[in-house]
């Protein structure tokens, strides 16, 4: 039940090939209009970078935009009907014709909304973050799994400059889920399952904040 209650999905924001420009011509020019709307769709595809729309928009909400610069995170907030989030699994924001962001979640089931049918309150955060090409990963004890020592906390990776990696809680669960990864905060090792299941042969981009 969502009545009152805040739930948090730290997940990786994938910006599109359109969403980068828009982001540098927005810095010296008006070539585009500002980030206007929240969209969510049901597609399970995994976001990629030459994407121009979601898997399958269901619905998209008018955005406000305020900018936290002590956190350096730009905050859109909007607002959905429950019924507009029942079913989604992923979610943008876009101007009047960019899809400028994408990522992608667990799907809201009907027992995700039981009980309530009012409004859900959205809040989209892009932080803005250090990335940097890393190859020399190692295999782990696990199969298919691969892991690196990075110092600083990971908040996203990206495969072969177009594929963003989902996040997942838990090293258990990062061996059943292909492009995805796990940041170990006491270990400070970084484990990646890879999309084809080769990551030495790929460009990995790792994000930190």
């Amino acid at each position: 039940m969502f009545l009152n209650e805040t739930v948090e999905m730290h997940r990786h924001n994938l910006i599109t090939t359109f969403g980068e420009s828009f982001f540098m011509n927005r810095c010296i020019n008006d070539a585009f209009n500002p980030i206007t709307y929240i969209v969510v769709g049901n597609a399970r595809n995994i976001p990629s970078k030459d994407d121009i729309t979601l898997g399958n928009e269901t619905s998209r909400c008018t955005c406000n935009s305020t900018a936290d610069l002590d956190k350096k995170c730009l905050i859109l907030t909007g607002k959905f009907k429950a019924k507009e989030i029942l079913g989604t699994s992923e979610i943008g924001v876009a101007n009047d014709k960019i899809l400028i962001s994408h990522d992608s979640y667990p799907k809201f089931t009907d027992e995700s909304l039981t009980g309530f049918s009012g409004d859900v309150n959205v809040e989209y955060k892009f932080q803005f973050t250090t990335g940097y090409e890393r190859n020399e990963f190692t295999p782990s004890t696990t199969e298919g799994i691969y892991y690196i020592y990075e110092e600083n906390p990971v908040v996203g990776v990206i495969e072969g400059g177009d594929s963003g990696y989902r996040r997942v809680n838990s090293l258990q669960t990062l061996s059943s889920v292909r492009g995805a990864y796990y940041y170990d905060h006491d270990s400070k090792n970084l484990y990646i399952n890879p999309i084809d299941g080769d990551s030495l042969n790929r460009e990995i981009i790792i994000q930190t904040r």
